[in-house]
């Protein structure tokens, strides 16, 4: 995105003052860090990648929409959709083997920052995502995507119940069967999710590591640290 123009970064877990599970760049709050040092990785973050401070929600894996303006705080309304039209604005969302999602539309002037866990790609959450950024004048075809590291189809071992709710959230298989057990594939899902939308194919980028499994660089991983474990911050906002 940046040869639009457009401000985009997905943190890995390198380069902040947290330890122990939470080393190092941990940015969330609630998952047993101090707040403390949450607040000086953000800091770090923001110096490092020249971004104001973004605005932040209650993600609770659902599809609801938080407009967004003016300086950045974290927010006390649940939402896993963040929007803005104001350059400027940045907006973030926290994961640990979900996958974070920006959209924008230069022409229109709409981003969005997008939590898509497998309950947000079941209920179609960047779907909805694309609907609050068209009620603002964006359009599909000038939309485009970047899609975070999350965990991949090599790690993400779920049930066939849910690989079987994935694939009919967007109408393709995203399930493999490996040695017995069901691997999904979630930026799969979502992308499926996003053409069948209109968004063009030339227009959604994909990044390849698996939060799980990679070790350069290195993610936090709630599947893999059994929950005890930090979060990425992906951002994005206005030229």
């Amino acid at each position: 995105m940046a040869k639009y123009g457009v401000k985009a970064i997905f943190s890995d877990r390198h380069g902040g003052v947290s330890e122990g599970a939470y080393s190092s760049l941990n940015l969330g709050e609630s998952v047993g860090d101090t707040n403390e040092c949450v607040a000086q990785n953000l800091i770090r973050l923001c110096q490092s990648s020249d971004m104001p401070m973004p605005h932040q929600s209650q993600q609770v894996h659902g599809v609801q929409v938080l407009y967004c303006q003016g300086d950045g705080v974290r927010h006390s309304e649940n939402a896993d959709i963040l929007i803005a039209t104001n350059s400027g604005v940045a907006l973030a969302v926290r994961t640990a083997d979900c996958l974070p999602v920006v959209l924008v539309d230069i022409e229109a002037g709409v981003v969005a920052a997008v939590h898509a866990g497998w309950r947000g790609t079941a209920q179609n959450v960047v779907g909805v995502a694309l609907d609050a950024m068209c009620s603002k004048g964006a359009y599909p075809a000038h939309i485009l995507a970047s899609f975070g590291p999350c965990i991949a189809n090599c790690c993400f071992a779920v049930s066939a119940e849910v690989a079987d709710i994935l694939s009919q959230s967007c109408g393709v298989d995203v399930g493999v069967m490996q040695g017995g057990q069901v691997f999904a594939d979630l930026a799969k899902a979502n992308r499926h999710q996003l053409l069948a939308r209109g968004v063009k194919h030339a227009c959604i980028e994909i990044s390849q590591p698996c939060t799980y499994c990679s070790v350069q660089p290195r993610y936090f991983s709630y599947r893999r640290d059994c929950g005890k474990t930090g979060r990425q911050l992906t951002m994005i906002s206005l030229p």
